[in-house]
Order: C-alpha cells, then sequence, then structure tokens
C-alpha cells in the first residue's frame, strides 16, 4: 500500500486480448471506422490502421507515460503511475489481475487505484484526474478532521 499522502495507479494491460481475430488490433464489426484490409482473407475490404481512435496507434505503455507526465504537473508528487503487461512481466503469472484480462471478462486495460478495480477498457483521462482529486480531497480533509478534533 502506498504511502498516504500518495495515489498509486497501476495500468495492467494484456495486448493480446485488445487485438482482433487477425492480430492487427482492430475491432471486426458493422462500424466503418474500423474497417480495414490487409491481405489476408478478409472480405470487407478493411485497411490495417485505418482508425476513428487518434490514440489507437500510441501504445498503451506511451499513452501511460503521458498520463503519468499529466499527473505529476497536476499533482506533484502525489502520484505515482506504473504501467504492467501482464504478458511480458515476470510478475503477470502470479497477479489476479492477468486471470481477469486473459478471461476476456473486462476489456483491457485494467486500471488500478491504491490496489482497488476502477476502470476497464481504457484511460479516461478526465475521469482518472477526477478520482485522484477525490483520493487527495479525501485523504487531505481527513487530515484536517483530524487535526481540527485535537485541538
Amino acid at each position: 500500500m502506498p504511502p498516504a499522502d500518495l495515489v498509486e495507479i497501476i495500468i495492467y494491460d494484456a495486448p493480446v486480448a485488445r487485438q482482433g481475430g487477425c492480430g492487427c488490433d482492430q475491432h471486426h464489426g458493422d462500424d466503418a471506422c474500423h474497417s480495414h484490409g490487409h491481405g489476408h482473407g478478409h472480405s470487407d475490404g478493411h485497411q490495417c490502421g485505418d482508425s476513428c481512435d487518434p490514440y489507437e496507434k500510441i501504445s498503451l505503455a506511451k499513452q501511460t507515460q503521458a498520463l503519468a507526465v499529466t499527473l505529476e504537473r497536476e499533482f506533484p508528487g502525489k502520484v505515482r503511475v506504473e504501467y504492467i503487461n501482464v504478458m511480458q512481466d515476470p510478475r503477470g503469472p502470479s497477479l489476479p489481475q492477468a486471470k481477469l484480462l486473459g478471461s476476456l471478462v473486462y476489456p483491457p486495460p485494467l486500471v488500478y487505484f491504491n490496489g482497488k478495480g476502477r476502470f476497464a477498457g481504457s484511460l479516461p483521462l478526465d475521469r482518472i484526474r477526477e478520482e485522484v482529486q477525490s483520493i487527495l480531497g479525501a485523504k487531505t480533509n481527513s487530515h484536517l478532521r483530524l487535526v481540527s478534533s485535537k485541538e
């Protein structure tokens, strides 16, 4: 558990679980934005790399680094962010999050705050920022109540 004045965010990822059936990391379906073709048996004429999501081409590890920088700017010294690829990290096989991602019940990534799961399927920056503010505010407010109750 992190120190009382620190919010620990861990992003658990399983890139294989995010990939489409052909392994090109595109979702197959009726959505025209996700149509892509790359010559290995797809009949829908889709082009690999075409996407509506501007962040799709950026690895989740890089997105996590950007998240860490953003949160450090807003909450200096109060947030620690870590990325764990459960498929490559030596801790992966022993992590309960690896089993959860492997079950495909929740889509990757899984976003945990101080050991508790909060989000799955994306890195929602605004919601992550709000959650950090809420956690830090609760810690600050509880500290203030302790101080005022002693006076």
